[in-house]
């Protein structure tokens, strides 16, 4: 079975799972998995080729692919359960020898010439492993596992400290390999690979991790490798993937008979507990025969301490600040083991708790205080700052920069919004000492991450099989950012006077605004929306908006409601959003919205002006520009030029009347714009011109799927629809909905696809669109825009001539502009770099 084929197999199954029962898609992934792990275990290249599209494949379906992941993890520890083994007397035989900092110096000095240039870490040096005596090996080896535990207990490494480690464990693969120890060679690797992470060296980290996996394949110890690969993704906050490489560990495990030492059951049983916590699943019940599993072991005593540490951070979930009772419990009966292994314990420990007061602000953890205190004494500020500071809100802005400079390494653009976990609590946590101080630069550079950065971030390609990120030291009172200079900051935007910004934000404490017009910046918190869950005002309110005039009850005649009913109706939804307020100052001609990513999927159109109580779509010109960056993104890009081509699709060749329909009563439009038109539900050739129109059904899971519909059936392949152009119109329902769940620190929209792609400006529904509207609609647009006004003006105004016809909010105000509101015909883009 080729890559290809299989790569394609994966996406049909996933494509056959979306909207179909839970059984069904049980048995399509069951299926998936059970092609999937065979071809994966034949070779490395196997498992490179197809593990990464496998979990962006399966990420479309994540809410149902990882309570499944999580239930087969389960059955599976209890299929093996009977062969985890206690801890044995001298385990650590190998690495229990003495040894001193002049023999250690010696003996890398003589290994020196075998280890010059940029060696592999998957390729070993046996020559040199053989150039030394056993015992030289072993002081090496203790040396080595010594380091680790010495810097472990730093949470944040320089860069000496890494390249030092890499260097290590390039030694301990020789010399692992050839004194038949691969099993100290992995716990290593699995320690070094949490301090990358926690240094925030999260591409580096995944880096190691496809090392260890071509080590695997190597060493005929695959499961132990993909073992490691689940605690890498895993730490890096990608469950999904941590478990998929969990499934594949487990499935090599079962395929062996052999008992399974104590290290390796503690670190599949400790996995379980990570993997929960990484999802929220936080089932007693389900959770109690791991704890029991792993209590029969006998376990180390700093091992129990570790076990038990994350269980109760995964309790945190269920019970929130009960779960103090029972961490202080504990910490009385193990105070001590605690003690005893004080410095490694201290930062866990410190941390967990000071996590449960962030969120439980009221939690009484007074019971901690001879722990907390014994901790703080022996942590090191400086290795740990990184952490420490987020509890007590210090250095923000030096942090998030170094963060983002972090993140500059991370290639795939989709594992970005995962890597950016901590960057988010830190940029929550700028937002309100920004507002506190009013203080544009911080606001501005914590928004660069809550508005989600990944409709501009590209993915980086990597070079060949081997790929390495550079390691540097970062000083965030070093770096900075165009943007905070507010001067810049203008220049850049090019918003002019009066049209007023709103940036709308989330700290930990509440969701702001800071508002730019007629050059002067203010601060307001947003104190209507405190309450507001915008997950359930979107599929409660939002996605089941639809426009019904005429009414047929069973046995009555069509009735029409008039004006009248329509504005009570229009009142009504007015008091089911009363509280999404926003300030829309006086003067201000039009209005651009960056807003939040936890915020984001309310309709911008729908927001109400805090002062007139009005719908902004009806009140002036609106567009969601997303981030600053789009923004500035965008005034860079070619405008539209005085003969711009037009492109129109829709399947009309279907069997559905609907398109034709809608076709004709547009048609005098598409004809006086010259728009070239394909009507085929699978085109040879994306339309790509420089406005473009794609006209389908669209489902309000859209922003999932990117699929479009015809003939009650789904148009899967879209991106052989849409190519490249300027402007975007989407006449497909619900294609401007944006989601935010909870396991990616992203926006899922359609919306991204296509300004990643290029488009300045896109526009499209966020609810149910009325193609009664569309004549009227495309035909004022069309001709606003050929007369040369900037497209968030044309959009106003062909939307303001549908509610002279229909003046419900839920027709007038249906399509939605995001991204450069001020795309027009010109001559060159509003921005340019001067080359000398």
């Amino acid at each position: 079975m080729s890559s290809e084929m299989l790569d394609i197999d994966i996406k049909e199954r996933i494509d056959s799972c979306i909207g179909k029962d839970i059984h069904e898609i049980e048995t399509n992934l069951n299926a998936l998995l059970d092609a999937l792990c065979p071809y994966v275990l034949q070779n490395y290249i196997n498992s490179r080729e197809v593990m990464q599209r496998t979990i962006s494949q399966l990420d479309r379906i994540n809410d149902v692919a990882v309570p499944f992941l999580m239930s087969k993890l389960l059955s599976r520890i209890n299929q093996m359960v009977d062969r985890f083994e206690k801890p044995i007397d001298d385990y650590d035989d190998y690495i229990k020898v003495e040894w001193g900092e002049d023999n250690v110096r010696c003996i890398l000095h003589r290994m020196t010439p075998y280890l010059k240039g940029k060696n592999n870490i998957a390729s070993p040096q046996l020559e040199m492993a053989n150039s030394l005596s056993i015992e030289e090996r072993r002081q090496m080896a203790s040396f080595i596992i010594d380091s680790i535990q010495h810097y472990g207990v730093h949470s944040q490494w320089d860069k000496d400290t890494v390249e030092n480690h890499i260097l290590y464990l390039r030694i301990l693969y020789s010399f692992c390999k050839v004194d038949n120890q691969m099993d100290w060679f992995f716990h290593f690797a699995e320690n070094f690979v949490d301090r990358l992470a926690t240094s925030q060296l999260y591409q580096p980290a995944r880096d190691i991790a496809e090392s260890l996996l071509m080590i695997g394949y190597q060493e005929k110890m695959e499961a132990e490798a993909y073992l490691c690969a689940a605690r890498t993704y895993t730490i890096l906050n990608q469950p999904l993937a941590g478990l998929l490489y969990m499934e594949i560990a487990m499935r090599k495990k079962l395929q062996q008979k052999t008992p399974i030492l104590y290290k390796e059951s503690f670190e599949i049983l400790w996995m379980v507990l990570k993997l929960a916590r990484g999802i929220r699943f936080c089932s007693v019940k389900y959770l109690a025969p791991i704890t029991r599993t792993f209590d029969s072991l006998n376990p180390l005593p700093y091992d129990i301490l570790s076990f038990y540490h994350t269980y109760f951070s995964v309790l945190f979930f269920a019970k929130q600040d009960r779960v103090l009772d029972d961490m202080a419990d504990f910490l009385d009966s193990h105070r001590e083991v605690f003690f005893k292994n004080l410095e490694h314990s201290a930062m866990p420990w410190i941390t967990l708790v000071a996590n449960v007061k962030m969120n439980c602000p009221s939690a009484d953890i007074s019971r901690f205080n001879l722990y907390i205190e014994a901790a703080k004494s022996v942590v090191d500020y400086k290795s740990n700052a990184l952490y420490l500071d987020l509890f007590c809100h210090e250095n923000e802005a030096e942090h998030l920069k170094e963060l983002m400079v972090r993140l500059d390494s991370t290639r795939n653009v989709a594992d970005y919004s995962h890597d950016n976990t901590l960057a988010m609590l830190y940029a929550k946590s700028l937002l309100d000492k920004a507002f506190l101080c009013k203080k544009t630069s911080s606001y501005l550079l914590g928004m660069h991450v809550r508005a989600d950065f990944t409709f501009v971030r590209q993915s980086i390609r990597q070079n060949g099989l081997y790929g390495r990120a550079e390691i540097i030291d970062v000083n965030g009172k070093e770096y900075h950012l165009p943007i905070e200079d507010t001067k810049v900051l203008e220049d850049l935007m090019q918003q002019g006077e009066d049209n007023e910004v709103l940036w709308i934000g989330k700290g930990q404490r509440n969701l702001y605004s800071m508002l730019l017009l007629k050059g002067e910046f203010s601060f307001e918190t947003l104190d209507s929306w405190s309450c507001l869950n915008i997950a359930a005002l979107q599929s409660g309110i939002i996605r089941n908006l639809t426009y019904e005039r005429d009414v047929k009850k069973s046995g009555q005649p069509i009735y029409s409601k008039d004006n009248v009913e329509l504005e009570q109706e229009s009142e009504a939804l007015k008091q089911k959003l009363a509280a999404c307020k926003i300030p829309v100052k006086e003067g201000a001609e039009r209005l651009l919205i960056a807003k939040d990513m936890d915020v984001a999927a309310y309709p911008h159109q729908l927001l109400l002006d805090a002062n007139g109580d009005k719908f902004v779509g009806c009140q002036l010109p609106s567009c969601n520009i997303i981030s600053t960056e789009v923004f500035i993104k965008t005034n860079f890009e070619e405008p539209l030029h005085k003969d711009f081509t037009c492109a129109y699709w829709s399947p009309s060749n279907s069997q559905e009347f609907t398109f034709a329909m809608i076709k004709g009563h547009i048609e005098e439009t598409l004809n006086k714009y010259h728009f070239v038109c394909n009507d085929q539900t699978d085109p040879l050739l994306p339309i790509n011109s420089d406005i473009n129109i794609a006209c389908a059904h669209g489902g309000a899971d859209i922003s999932n799927t990117s699929w479009f519909y015809a003939d009650d059936k789904p148009i899967v392949e879209t991106d052989k629809i849409i190519g490249k152009g300027k402007l975007l119109i989407l006449f497909v329902c619900h294609s401007g909905t944006i989601s935010r769940p909870d396991y990616d620190n992203a926006m899922h929209t359609l919306i991204k696809r296509y300004i990643r792609m290029g488009y300045s400006s896109v526009i499209a529904p966020m609810w149910s669109l009325n193609t009664e509207i569309l004549p009227t609609w495309l035909e004022v647009f069309m001709e606003f825009v050929h007369q040369g006004e900037f497209v968030i003006d044309a959009v106003f105004k062909a939307n303001m001539a549908v509610k002279e016809k229909y003046i419900s909010p839920v027709v007038y105000a249906c399509l939605h502009l995001f991204g450069n509101p001020f795309l027009q015909i010109g001559d060159r883009p509003v921005l340019g770099v001067i080359e000398n």
